[in-house]
């Protein structure tokens, strides 16, 4: 196979730094992804090819850890399925079930509630994180079964729609109801401190975190803020880094690595930010991972500034920060002034006169700001009217900004003035 010159460069530093793999892993596993297609779509990236040799050094390493930690994967998969007699694994099905993370204490150490702890630890990779929509909470994985709804490697771990962060949170609240220093407690413990060294492996070297690593390709292996991925990451993070409830218990060199990653993370937020003719916005759901540009996702998903959920998001993580620099003070004042501007009047856009609530769009266009809609085809509409397939199953609108505005902005607000400046911790 010829590769092009980045592609080569990172396939020769990959069959340097990792063993090959097996042949009958490979035939076991057929699915199983090579190390090229482990390493995601980055090296394809015309902006990695001009990286200088400094920057590019950190980018290749990440890379190459993504390989390793899929080839360990698959090397584990492939020994469950060797034992069990099968070609191929069996998958779960898909699943909305959530993990209970608002019960009382003394719930979380009962039976019920170590038996779910019991059954989270059976579905976490062994590169540390977990999948997403899988119930987890019912029943233990099997052996030789994928961690995955999805075929071949999909969403493998991940941190969307809350994975490995919500998994994170259950344990360490059961380690807080049954003791750290109880058998249970350490072993749970265990999974604790792997899914937090997951976590920062999986953080790119400009701070950023992908939606899936190891990394899959396309838009998965972007800067994710959609459904608030990243968001949760480094607040959860930022709670290890200062021994919150219920991360007392983790240890003084994962605290300390946890506060670098989240100082690296909130560097990335704020050069994600996007500026128009001079002036700071809001974020794009994803953001390209070499460039920081804003990205496009699904075909109805067009690369723009969110008008909710994800700018919502950063703005309350950004809001949270202690003692803020004046850098997050500037990003913070600039995203709250560009959703006031930014709110829909009775009637634009096709959206309804008669709406009783504060509403902003879901997408607004780079540039114009202009309310931004698409469909399954991809083209950009401007008016809510012209769409049809995906006109109710997706969340055009939200009144998200309001409570941001009206609420947690004044009370943010009096919280900092005439607090000192700070660093953004």
């Amino acid at each position: 196979m010829k590769f092009p010159p980045p592609a080569a460069l990172l396939f020769s530093i990959l069959t340097l730094l990792l063993p090959p793999l097996s042949v009958r892993a490979a035939e076991e596993v057929r699915f199983q992804a090579e190390p090229p297609a482990a390493a995601g779509d980055l090296w394809r990236d015309p902006a990695f090819a001009t990286l200088p040799p400094a920057v590019r050094g950190p980018w290749e390493a990440w890379m190459a850890r993504s390989v390793a930690l899929r080839e360990m994967d698959a090397k584990v998969l492939a020994a469950e399925l060797r034992k069990t007699g099968r070609k191929e694994p069996q998958h779960p099905k898909k699943s909305t079930a959530s993990l209970p993370e608002d019960k009382p204490e003394d719930w979380y150490a009962g039976t019920q509630g170590r038996e779910i702890a019991d059954s989270l630890l059976t579905w976490q990779l062994p590169s540390g994180g977990w999948c997403k929509n899988t119930d987890m909470a019912s029943r233990k994985r099997r052996s030789g079964e994928s961690w995955s709804p999805w075929e071949s490697w999909g969403y493998l771990g991940t941190i969307d729609n809350h994975a490995t962060v919500s998994q994170i949170n259950y344990l360490s609240k059961v380690i807080t109801a049954v003791g750290p220093g109880t058998r249970d407690g350490m072993r749970y413990r265990r999974g604790v401190e792997r899914g937090l060294r997951y976590l920062l492996a999986a953080q790119m070297p400009n701070g950023g975190w992908p939606q899936v690593y190891p990394l899959q390709g396309r838009y998965h292996d972007c800067i994710t803020f959609n459904d608030n991925a990243m968001t949760k990451v480094v607040t959860q993070l930022r709670q290890v880094a200062w021994g919150k409830l219920p991360y007392q218990f983790i240890g003084g060199d994962l605290r300390r690595q946890a506060r670098a990653a989240v100082n690296r993370g909130i560097v990335c937020i704020l050069n994600c930010q996007i500026v128009v003719n001079g002036q700071r916005t809001g974020w794009c759901a994803q953001h390209n991972a070499l460039t920081l540009t804003p990205a496009s996702a699904r075909a109805f998903e067009p690369a723009s500034i969110s008008g909710s959920g994800e700018t919502v998001g950063i703005l309350r993580f950004l809001m949270s920060l202690e003692q803020p620099s004046d850098a997050v003070c500037h990003s913070i004042e600039s995203a709250v002034a560009w959703l006031r501007r930014s709110q829909l009047k009775p009637g634009q856009a096709g959206v309804a006169e008669s709406r009783a609530k504060p509403t902003w769009a879901r997408f607004y266009e780079i540039g114009s700001n202009k309310p931004l809609f698409s469909d399954t085809d991809g083209k950009k509409r401007y008016t809510f009217r012209k769409v049809k397939k995906k006109r109710t199953s997706y969340q055009w609108f939200s009144n998200n900004p309001a409570k941001i505005l009206d609420s947690d902005y004044p009370k943010w607000r009096s919280r900092i003035a005439g607090a000192p400046p700070g660093t953004g911790g």
